[in-house]
């Protein structure tokens, strides 16, 4: 930092009155086994000499009165002492706590800290004066009812008109009816971080003071905040515990030497124009601008959820996005928070990431799979009550942190249908991105971004043709384990040990499997075209099955609009049945596959949408009303018959176009929306209403899984 930039902490003077009020009490003797009152020390000091330096490790030397016995002042105490009037910012904060019916609160502050911070307030200032609030700990950790007795306190409290100083450790949350007070009525003061100008308060405190002899080359000399925040008291205390200043800093750089030079990855490194890796990429620039007062922290993106397969990258890309943006990231886990023990445990666990993360900030708090949260929709009544506590606790910290300036929250999911649409709405998860499966050329930028120097460029479009339907892990995976082969065997990377462990063998491929897959996407992709259902954005063929995505337009929600969809549903095992002359089971089989997605839909127009043979009528239980009545099991096998009809019909109309987009998507074996067009150019849509944007029967993208066809 430039010598122009840094100027005296606003903090500095209240800071120093603290820590002078703890020399003096450590510099005193008991009197009956009493601590003087901060007035009685005050007036017993002003007879000496109160000195300019605090030694935090050994015995205190600026008080020179042989009948005043020197006693050594804790380092943790200064350090938390200095947070404290960081956090605080001035003594005329602690006058307003201090005033009748007042209730004050210091959040965030780390479990580890808070018996020291208790000490130093106890220490600074009359207890008579507040009653101070904690959550209850044994051996550094919330004890099992800390939380239920921490709310007991404070209601408590209301009973007597004395000042009240609350302590929100982490894992704790406040009373709901205090929630609703916190903007703009509760004062309500976050525990200040570890800072450049906090340890150089702290350093010219401290027994190095007399070798400092230009603040602002000490100042400028520090890591950055954002390295620092990431520092404990106890490390901090510990790192600069040293017989000189040069040594000092030596040590703490080499603490955070790992944090300043991180090796994850970045956005940088990442090539490809991905729904995802743009959104990733457009959130890094708006935190840039932030960072440098040129917007907002209302005017950006402040949370994203990433939803896709297992492997695909997700959390990957949410870790380039701190390191990109020059940010700390906070990891955490419905997993990890579940596996602490019962639901008390996991509700601190979870607390406690999101107090971390507002510690940290400004940073990054990813939570990998949130969709463990479950929906309070979900008719499994087991757990229910469970499920519902953590719901609403999960949707209280996400309100929480939306308040605070500095946290960019990124989700990660596997299943977004199984999370409760409450935690999905704006302003709890901003930005919804799918995260697929790599396609050919993100596949091939992979590849050469690993092996370009020993293989060559047809060579890895190969591979990487051959390795579709595998994920990024998948293919990191079979990268190292070549690599493996190569160094046990004494030898080069070659082409066969990476074939190996991606399980490429073309001679061993079933040319025919393969052409079944890319027909029966092909005649999705002919049907979207011709019923104008809306762009084809990829497609994909592989052993492992098949997938296509359509983003569907707005509708009206008319019949005409569901049978549509049914169509286009049915149309790969109608394209199947064309071009093969007989049908595969890849249509069936999971809840997501085209003949549950048809059904579904054909069971909502009789039973639930009022647009079927029925009139207007409407089962709660459509499922079992199919079960009981023969007669909507034949009108939904009539409906079902004549959409598959239907599409056979378009399809024969433009079966070269079926056969040739099906050839190119077997050699390609991926295709994006730009490569796709042009094989869909002579496909004629058909008039129609334009669709709603709420769609009943199916996602606005459809993504089949491997093993069955798209």
């Amino acid at each position: 930092m430039p010598k122009s930039q840094i100027q005296t902490p606003a903090c500095t003077d209240f800071a120093h009155t603290l820590i002078e009020r703890l020399r003096r009490h450590h510099g005193v003797a008991r009197h009956s086994d009493e601590d003087l009152t901060p007035s009685e020390l005050d007036e017993l000091f002003a007879k000496f000499d109160a000195g300019k330096g605090i030694d935090c490790f050994a015995q205190d030397a600026s008080v020179s009165s042989g009948t005043v016995p020197s006693r050594h002042v804790p380092a943790r105490q200064v350090l938390i002492a200095i947070r404290l009037a960081a956090s605080l910012k001035s003594p005329s904060v602690i006058d307003a706590a201090q005033t009748c019916g007042a209730l004050t609160v210091i959040r965030d502050i780390d479990l580890a800290d808070l018996a020291t911070l208790k000490d130093v307030l106890r220490i600074c200032y009359a207890q008579d004066q507040w009653q101070v609030i904690a959550p209850d700990v044994a051996e550094g950790a919330l004890i099992k009812n800390a939380q239920a007795r921490f709310h007991t306190a404070l209601s408590d409290s209301f009973d007597m008109i004395q000042p009240v100083l609350a302590l929100q450790a982490d894992g704790i949350s406040l009373p709901k009816h205090l929630i609703a007070m916190v903007s703009p009525t509760l004062p309500t003061f976050p525990m200040a971080r570890i800072s450049g100008d906090i340890l150089t308060i702290f350093l010219q405190s401290g027994h190095l003071s007399h070798h400092i002899t230009d603040p602002n080359a000490l100042r400028a000399a520090l890591p950055s905040d954002e390295i620092l925040s990431d520092l404990n008291t106890v490390t901090a205390c510990a790192t600069l515990r040293a017989t000189n200043l040069q040594d000092a800093l030596a040590q703490l750089s080499a603490v955070t030497k790992r944090d300043a030079q991180s090796s994850g990855p970045h956005l940088e490194d990442m090539s490809g124009d991905s729904p995802a890796l743009s959104a990733a990429r457009r959130i890094v620039d708006d935190l840039r601008l932030w960072k440098d007062g040129k917007a907002s922290w209302d005017e950006i993106s402040r949370s994203i959820l990433f939803d896709g397969p297992p492997g695909t990258g997700k959390t990957y890309l949410a870790s380039a996005i701190g390191n990109s943006a020059g940010l700390s990231v906070v990891n955490a886990s419905f997993g990890a928070w579940q596996s602490a023990g019962h639901l008390g445990d996991m509700l601190r666990e979870m607390r406690g990431s999101f107090a971390e993360a507002r510690r940290k900030a400004p940073c990054v708090l990813i939570i990998d799979e949130i969709d463990a949260v479950g929906s309070r929709s979900d008719d499994d009544s087991h757990g229910s009550g469970y499920r519902l506590q953590v719901i609403n606790a999960f949707l209280a910290e996400l309100d929480a942190i939306s308040r605070d300036e500095g946290v960019i929250l990124v989700g990660t999911t596997n299943r977004a249908d199984k999370i409760d649409p409450a935690v999905l709405r704006a302003g709890r998860m901003d930005l919804k991105v799918a995260v697929p499966l790599p396609d050919t050329e993100s596949l091939l930028a992979i590849l050469r971004q690993n092996l370009r120097d020993e293989v060559s460029e047809t060579d890895l479009q190969a591979l990487a043709r051959g390795s579709v339907g595998k994920s990024a892990a998948e293919i990191d995976a079979a990268i190292r384990a070549a690599r493996s082969d190569a160094r046990h065997s004494d030898s080069m990377l070659s082409l066969a040990m990476l074939q190996d462990h991606l399980n490429i063998d073309a001679s061993a491929e079933n040319q025919n499997l393969l052409w079944r897959i890319a027909v029966h996407e092909a005649g999705h992709a002919i049907i979207a075209a011709a019923l104008n259902l809306g762009p084809v954005t990829s497609l994909r063929v592989s052993p492992d099955g098949g997938q296509v995505t359509c983003q569907f337009k707005p509708n009206e929600s008319l019949l005409s609009d569901f049978e549509a969809q049914i169509a286009y549903s049915l149309a790969g095992r109608a394209a199947e049945r064309l071009v093969l002359g007989d049908i595969s089971a890849g249509a069936g089989g999971s809840e997501t596959s085209d003949l549950a997605l048809a059904t579904k839909a054909a069971i909502q127009i009789e039973t639930t949408l009022g647009l079927g043979e029925g009139g207007a009528l409407w089962h709660a239980k459509p499922n079992e009303a199919l079960r009981a009545t023969t007669r909507l099991r034949a009108r939904l096998r009539h409906r079902l018959d004549h959409a598959e009809q239907r599409a056979t019909t378009l399809l024969t109309e433009y079966r070269d176009q079926l056969e040739a987009l099906a050839r190119e998507l077997l050699h390609q074996r991926s295709m994006r929306a730009a490569e796709i067009e042009p094989w869909l150019r002579d496909v004629t849509p058909m008039t129609a209403k334009p669709q709603p944007s709420t769609q009943i029967t199916a996602p606005h993208q459809l993504q089949r899984e491997p093993p069955r066809l798209g």
